[in-house]
């Protein structure tokens, strides 16, 4: 035990990784208006990255149905596959449209880096407040496994070495 602490302590040194966030982004505006919603909640110590290689589908408008007036976007599941679609017509502008919806699909609690931080590296595991070796501890335990919702602090599904660098960068001793 006492080896492996000092093992994912060793992984603490490494420094910062990006987080990176699953969204396929159809068509250049949509591309564009995901990018700079997620430029706006990156920062040098947690660089907030676009990984277009799964998650939800966005796409302007909505495939031939058609969107009420007062509805910016709308969640919908085909064949097990989501996707978010934004009314070109709809109350609020683009960017808007896309940081609403996408605090909501993140989780966050306001569309700021702080908020971004606390939840996509956000290293308080057990939620009690601080940071700290029972965190780590956590996160150590669920090292290597997929689909574990405690570390994967990236949100992959798996949590791995780029979870311990997250960690890393919350962790004061």
């Amino acid at each position: 035990m006492r080896r492996a602490l000092f093992l994912a302590l060793a992984l603490l040194a490494g420094g910062v990784q990006a987080a990176s966030v699953k969204l396929r982004p159809q068509g250049a505006e949509m591309t564009k208006a995901v990018q700079d919603a997620l430029a706006a909640i990156s920062t040098k110590e947690t660089p907030i990255t676009l990984d277009s290689s799964g998650g939800p589908i966005l796409t302007l408008g909505g495939g031939g149905a058609a969107f009420s007036p007062d509805v910016a976007a709308r969640t919908l599941s085909f064949g097990g596959e989501r996707r978010i679609e934004f009314n070109p017509q709809g109350p609020l502008p683009l960017a808007e449209a896309v940081r609403a919806e996408l605090a909501r699909e993140l989780g966050l609690k306001a569309w700021s880096a702080e908020a971004a931080r606390a939840r996509l590296s956000g290293a308080d595991l057990n939620g009690d407040g601080v940071i700290d070796l029972t965190d780590l501890a956590l996160l150590m335990n669920n090292y290597g496994k997929t689909g574990a919702t405690v570390g994967d602090l990236n949100q992959d599904r798996k949590v791995d070495d780029a979870d311990v660098r997250l960690f890393a960068a919350q962790y004061k001793p």
